[in-house]
């Protein structure tokens, strides 16, 4: 079977100047930038203020001006952590209950996450590297799942088991999320030293720059 144009009818290309110029230019803020996070799955139905799920890159909104900020305004986070996420009471997937103050004698890297998280799955293997390569120097990492409203105790466990993770495991709940997060895309990753001074803090996921900052977060905090 073959189609015709009849006269009268107009054809368009698909690939104008302007679609092809906006094209060029996400693929070049991709390269640019790289670093890729998410909010709530856009099939949720609660009525939070998370921001749906999509890949973050610092560019400016479509219509913006000229001197339009490349980002928007951040909240800057807390530089310590509070008494009250210190003393929360947590709980691994096995039932394990456990406080962040227990961990005071170790460095931590506390991770802000959800399994539905796609970024998060492409840092996962890099924090159970950094467990295993840090662990016996004083040092941990405790991965937090911010939505237990979605994420089910199996949800996680199944994540754990095919990502082979060997570090804690707990749901945050929604004050604590909150009080440690800067803004509400994730993942979020940050380095907590031994007097409970965060010495980094890492929101999305590259997989070159992220784990050379993570590293060096580290050492600094292990010395």
């Amino acid at each position: 079977m073959s189609f015709s144009i009849q006269p009268g009818e107009r054809t368009t290309n698909f690939w104008t100047p302007l679609r092809s110029v906006l094209t060029l230019t996400a693929l070049v803020l991709l390269a640019s930038f790289g670093v890729s996070s998410c909010g709530k799955p856009a099939d949720a139905t609660d009525n939070t203020n998370t921001p749906k799920a999509t890949v973050t890159v610092n560019a400016s909104s479509p219509g913006a001006g000229a001197n339009a900020p490349k980002t928007a305004p951040a909240s800057t986070g807390p530089t310590s952590l509070t008494d009250s996420v210190l003393n929360a009471d947590l709980k691994t997937m096995e039932g394990k209950a456990f406080k962040l103050a227990d961990l005071k004698d170790k460095v931590l890297v506390i991770d802000l996450w959800a399994t539905w998280c796609g970024p998060c799955r492409s840092s996962t293997p890099e924090l159970v590297n950094l467990q295993k390569e840090y662990g016996p120097r004083g040092f941990e990492v405790i991965g937090l799942d911010i939505d237990p409203d979605s994420d089910t105790v199996e949800d996680v466990q199944a994540f754990a088991k095919e990502f082979n993770i060997n570090y804690k495991l707990a749901f945050a709940d929604r004050e604590m999320a909150i009080s440690l997060m800067r803004g509400g895309n994730i993942p979020q990753t940050m380095v907590v030293g031994r007097d409970g001074r965060i010495v980094e803090h890492l929101v999305g996921f590259h997989p070159v720059r992220t784990p050379e900052k993570l590293r060096a977060a580290i050492e600094q905090a292990l010395q």
